[in-house]
């Protein structure tokens, strides 16, 4: 006799219910445009950031080609001054007051405009960063300033290891967000700049024209 159970077929397992086309054409778009995981964010931030920083340099170049071009300008300036004499410049009567005029108008617009390209050139980035304290202890989606070079200086080396032992990704996402913040804050004011000081390029140029046209009337009247 035996005392073996009889063997029993396994119940075979329903069938998953299969995913409607539809739903799975939205599940697909949701993880397409839906929300960024941590990874994408912080690949997006760190995109953006190079993004700024190009803008910035793009802004500085212009800036020193605005640089040159003022030079060019103020050397025909210089030419004809130092070289006209009195056979080109008239020193008296109506036409020499205005000759006068106009080259005290433009000593003072190019003065301007020199100080609008040290406004769009200028180091920006380092106010208001000194704080009392930095933060020392890692809390979720804080920023623990562990990224900028005056945050990085004001704690010691063994600090600063600490913290990265310990950070988050949401840690660094909240502090890249700053600084894309900050970012673009220095590149609207850096454009800002740099539009009045192509305007004044314009300015200059237009007052470097009236002196030569000036210059020009005189020659014809003697």
């Amino acid at each position: 006799m035996s005392y073996l159970s009889p063997v029993t077929e396994p119940t075979p397992s329903k069938p998953e219910k299969a995913i409607d086309p539809a739903e799975k054409a939205l599940r697909k778009l949701e993880a397409e445009q839906g929300l960024l995981d941590p990874e994408g964010r912080y690949r997006a931030q760190i995109n953006a950031l190079k993004m700024a920083q190009d803008l910035i340099e793009l802004g500085d170049r212009k800036a020193r080609f605005a640089l040159v071009v003022m030079s060019v300008l103020n050397a025909v300036l210089v030419l004809l001054v130092v070289r006209g004499g009195e056979s080109l410049l008239p020193s008296g009567g109506p036409i020499g007051v205005i000759v006068k005029v106009e080259l005290a108008a433009y000593v003072l617009v190019t003065v301007f405009y020199v100080l609008q390209a040290i406004e769009a050139l200028r180091p920006r980035g380092t106010r208001h960063r000194q704080v009392v304290e930095l933060p020392s202890r890692v809390e979720s989606g804080v920023s623990m300033r562990v990224l900028f070079h005056s945050d990085v200086a004001q704690r010691s080396r063994e600090e600063h290891r600490a913290l990265w032992d310990q950070l988050r990704m949401d840690n660094l996402t909240t502090e890249l967000s700053d600084a894309l913040h900050a970012l673009a804050v220095i590149t609207k004011s850096k454009y800002a700049a740099l539009g009045r000081l192509y305007f004044g390029l314009g300015v200059m140029a237009g007052l470097l024209a009236l002196f030569l046209a000036t210059i020009g009337v005189h020659q014809m009247g003697q």
